[in-house]
């Protein structure tokens, strides 16, 4: 019989009776994360023993000691009960950066029994189980479902069998209505995706470079990177398969009506003009964000202005929207609080939810003058690797509402009331601290702006978000504890 779905609890019981505990089970989504931790929380199975549950708090009061943690931050986390009572914890982008690397610690000291995660686990933690559990053949991202990748899977199994203490790791697969064994298997045979090059002439990258370089030092440095390395070889390959569709045209044209010429001759073409726009596709780019640049004033017969000077110090994606309000006088009268507000409006993510605040802190007028800067940069630069920028009010009223707060806690207690997940809004808040941390470079031409933007910074970066960045800093320094 098929299951709607493996419940949690058959899981585990079904790995602790067969030994195969740590385990890693992946699930598709956030909520069926936090759902599974709820679910063994609210019951009685697969409790820790006595001697379990000793280790298990005594290594995370060592987690807490070593990095100088809030208890209660911890304690009054919704999963701590299951984390203490169960060794089970939920992994996944929506919880506080905190908590996840609480959670990677202990299941790198060998307490933790299960841990129910995202792909957040399998692209970018480097610790083993011995087993892994997929549920879904699918992940979610910003723009909906999508099929596992080779390279997915490969992460996600990748994490069976401990070195040191396992002879061999266990990738099990459970098929449900979420999973199609015969999916996985199809994309287990394929071979590891392509390197690929997340290069391409970014406004913020033309200008700093343009601090020292020419434009044909620019154009230099572009036909000798990894990206266009890739695409004079796809282009290659491309002209080869027209050569050989040319070579096969040629010896079947007695054969050949004046149609199929005519369709043969077309798609021909059509392949050599992708090959054309392929070897192009990194100088066009570059050309494009120097004809941005030059429309809004930055450059001018391939050199820096007076305000491509200054805005060159900006280190960020933002650069354009950023350097924009600057030189238009839009951050001039605004209080720290206000231009926390408006870098915070444009560093959130659309597809994430924020504090629906209302009345909004902002006053809407600040908001419009931020708009019509985004539509005036998006007009004159498109950008080809990213989302487009769009103002967010809620982004805004969320970021300030956690200036207000007296500590997280407090914070994170309106959050859960409103149904918005802690890591998306400590995701947000550091953001917002890097792109003010951007604006405070900016002591010499516009030192007001500047001093401002270094008290807002100082305002929203604190425990336990400047914890999780040293907590990262420290992981980063140390192996893994097998």
């Amino acid at each position: 019989m098929l299951l709607r779905d493996f419940p949690i609890g058959r899981i585990a019981s079904v790995l602790a009776r067969d030994n195969l505990l740590p385990a890693i089970v992946f699930r598709t989504a956030r909520k069926q994360c936090d759902q599974d931790v709820q679910r063994l929380q609210s019951g009685k199975l697969g409790l820790l023993g006595s001697q379990e549950k000793t280790r298990l708090n005594d290594e995370l009061q060592r987690v807490i000691d070593k990095y100088s943690l809030d208890p209660l931050l911890v304690r009054e986390h919704p999963h701590y009960t299951a984390l203490v009572e169960h060794g089970v914890g939920a992994h996944h982008a929506g919880q506080l950066l905190v908590w996840r690397l609480i959670l990677e610690e202990l299941m790198s000291r060998g307490v933790l029994r299960i841990m129910i995660a995202t792909g957040t686990v399998a692209a970018g933690v480097d610790f083993p189980a011995r087993t892994v559990v997929i549920t879904a053949h699918s992940r979610r991202g910003s723009s909906g479902f999508a099929t596992l990748t080779a390279a997915e899977l490969q992460q996600m199994a990748g994490r069976a069998g401990r070195r040191g203490k396992d002879t061999v790791g266990l990738c099990i697969v459970a098929p449900t209505q979420f999973l199609d064994a015969r999916v996985i298997h199809e994309v287990s045979q394929q071979p590891p995706e392509p390197l690929r090059s997340a290069y391409f002439a970014a406004p913020s990258t033309v200008l700093n470079l343009l601090k020292f370089r020419n434009v044909d030092d620019l154009t230099y440095t572009v036909q000798r990177s990894l990206a266009s390395f890739l695409d004079m070889k796809h282009a290659r390959g491309l002209r080869m398969e027209a050569a050989g569709q040319e070579e096969a045209l040629t010896a079947t044209l007695d054969r050949m009506g004046d149609e199929g010429l005519k369709k043969a001759r077309k798609r021909i073409r059509r392949i050599e003009r992708q090959a054309d726009e392929i070897e192009r596709r990194q100088l066009v780019e570059l050309e494009q964000s120097l004809r941005g640049l030059e429309s809004l004033g930055y450059v001018e017969r391939g050199r820096l202005t007076a305000k491509g000077l200054w805005s060159a110090e900006l280190y960020t994606s933002l650069v354009l929207e950023l350097a924009e309000g600057v030189d238009g006088g839009l951050f001039d009268n605004l209080s720290t609080e206000e231009i926390v507000g408006v870098v915070a409006s444009i560093s959130g993510d659309p597809h994430r939810g924020y504090l629906k605040m209302r009345p909004n802190p902002l006053d809407k007028e600040v908001y419009k003058i931020m708009e019509e800067i985004v539509l005036k940069v998006r007009a004159a630069y498109v950008n080809p690797a990213t989302t487009e920028v769009q103002v967010l009010p809620d982004a805004a009223g969320t970021v300030i509402q956690w200036m207000r707060s007296g500590n997280w806690r407090e914070f994170a207690g309106i959050l859960r009331l409103s149904g918005v997940a802690e890591g998306d809004v400590a995701r947000l808040v550091t953001q917002t601290a890097d792109h003010l941390n951007q604006l405070s470079r900016l002591e010499r031409t516009h030192p007001g702006i500047a001093k401002r933007a270094v008290e807002g910074r100082e305002q929203i970066l604190r425990p336990p978000l400047i914890e999780a960045e040293l907590f990262e800093d420290e992981l980063a320094t140390e192996p893994p504890v097998l």
